[in-house]
């Protein structure tokens, strides 16, 4: 038997550690120096992604009680005075004279030979031309007066004046319906005009037609 004692707790005697590789002795980076490497955080301690938040809707401001505007545009009142009955007929008078002197000085080169002696079968040829071409003359004429002025130059004459719904001269498709109607009024042996002196409107069957109103003139100073 040999003298070597061998230890009874092999537990206590110190682990014989390997030398160290010569990979664990390169030198440090630089930047670990500066700033050291971030540890990697546990699992069990990671925070959760989540998506992004959806945006909530904003609720409405009300508005003060004395901001609030009232875009409704409510029915402009018109005041006009009715045409006097003796204003009207006067203004008749005028645009009569006027549409047939005009008409005498159109037609009259045509009619000259028919007027003679023996033209009497030369008047039927021409008569329905010459029809056509008196109502032309008077739609012509009343449609431009009141298109560019709001009246006639009989009405015009009168202190008299042709307006729509709003109180303002009437638009250039409004005065041709009107002057279309007016030659049907007078067609009908005038009745169609002359009703306008017994309304309470004072409104021929041509106003009723295009929606205007034969009224007084404005004073000087104040719309149409």
């Amino acid at each position: 038997m040999g003298d070597t004692s061998v230890p009874l707790d092999r537990r206590s005697s110190p682990r014989e550690r390997p030398p160290p590789a010569w990979e664990s002795l390169r030198p440090v980076p630089v930047d670990w120096e500066m700033e050291p490497p971030i540890e990697p955080t546990p699992a069990s301690s990671r925070i959760p992604s989540r998506g992004q938040p959806r945006p909530r809707p904003r609720a409405a401001i009300p508005t003060p009680a004395d901001l609030e505007i009232d875009m409704a545009v409510e029915a402009v009142e018109v005041h006009r005075v009715r045409a006097p009955a003796w204003r009207r007929i006067a203004s008749w008078a005028v645009d009569g004279a006027l549409l047939g002197a005009a008409s005498a000085a159109m037609l009259l080169p045509v009619l000259g030979p028919v007027l003679g002696p023996g033209g009497l079968e030369q008047a039927r040829g021409v008569l329905v031309p010459t029809l056509l071409a008196i109502a032309l003359l008077a739609f012509a004429y009343q449609w431009l007066g009141i298109t560019l002025t709001g009246a006639t130059p009989g009405m015009g004459a009168a202190g008299l004046r042709c307006v729509g719904p709003d109180g303002r001269r009437p638009s250039p498709g409004r005065s041709a319906i009107r002057s279309a109607a007016a030659l049907g009024s007078g067609a009908a042996l005038g009745i169609g005009v002359l009703i306008a002196l017994f309304t309470r409107s004072g409104r021929g069957a041509h106003d009723l037609v295009a929606g205007t109103w034969v009224v007084l003139a404005a004073p000087a100073g104040r719309g149409a």
